[in-house]
């Protein structure tokens, strides 16, 4: 393992629910390396090879795990909103049990998240590797997407989608790499892009005068949603080899 900072350490450790609680700790020294108190959240260190501790007990990090949910509707991917969590949908027994169920689950996390209207395909894991490499644009790792538009869609505005359209992210304009566009029937299609900007996809289908009534997320790479029977709201747990293999493919 590569050297992290004391914050990724202490977020990976599952000990914390969020980045405020890791701060206080930090401020009120009760972290140490090797012994030695610290108060600076940068500072970096490898886990495996010295020893991180909270009140002078030993950090431990949970094992890797890694699921896929069907996400329903009304569940958030965000930690703190109003909506449920969409970990939720992962009972805590299946991480263990008491205290260490409890820190595995808090190092839970969605890699690519869904808006609260949004369906379908979500990876839930505690591997920021493996997570940050799905989504890094430079490895084009496909999302696709099945879309009901409220208006018929027709060959003009897929080839729209398929050369870029501009799209405002955050008070800036953005052109969207060429997407490919299946159409299905009159008002369904299915889209794959190869990047994930906020609300990217909806605001494609509202660049090409459209809108999108319902959207899923039915693969991620080469890992697709359809040949698990999972109905909304189940999950399936895979190896992280099994899963890697899915997404990106054999190397």
């Amino acid at each position: 393992m590569a050297k992290l900072t004391l914050m990724q350490i202490l977020r990976k450790s599952g000990l914390f629910e969020g980045k405020s609680g890791i701060i206080k700790a930090l401020k009120e020294g009760r972290i140490s390396v090797e012994g030695k108190v610290t108060k600076n959240m940068n500072f970096q260190c490898n886990p495996n090879t010295r020893e991180v501790c909270l009140d002078y007990v030993k950090v431990e990090l949970p094992a890797l795990r890694y699921f896929i949910i069907n996400k329903p509707q009304a569940y958030s991917c965000q930690r703190g909103d109003k909506y449920k969590d969409v970990r939720e949908l992962i009972p805590l027994g299946v991480l263990g049990e008491g205290e260490p169920a409890k820190r595995a689950w808090n190092t839970l996390f969605a890699v690519g998240r869904l808006d609260i209207p949004t369906t379908g395909l979500l990876i839930i894991t505690n591997d920021g590797a493996f997570g940050s490499k799905v989504l890094e644009p430079k490895d084009k790792v496909a999302k696709k997407y099945r879309i009901l538009t409220k208006k018929r869609f027709d060959t003009e505005q897929a080839e729209m989608l398929s050369m870029g359209v501009e799209i405002e992210v955050y008070d800036d304009t953005y052109m969207t790499k060429p997407a490919h566009v299946e159409i299905l029937r009159d008002h369904e299609i299915f889209l794959t892009i190869r990047e994930g900007k906020y609300r990217q996809v909806r605001k494609m289908i509202g660049a090409v005068r459209n809108r999108c009534m319902a959207l899923e997320r039915v693969a991620i790479g080469g890992l697709e949603l359809s040949k698990f029977e999972l109905a909304q709201g189940e999950y399936y747990e895979f190896s992280g080899s099994e899963i890697k293999e899915l997404v990106f493919g054999k190397k």
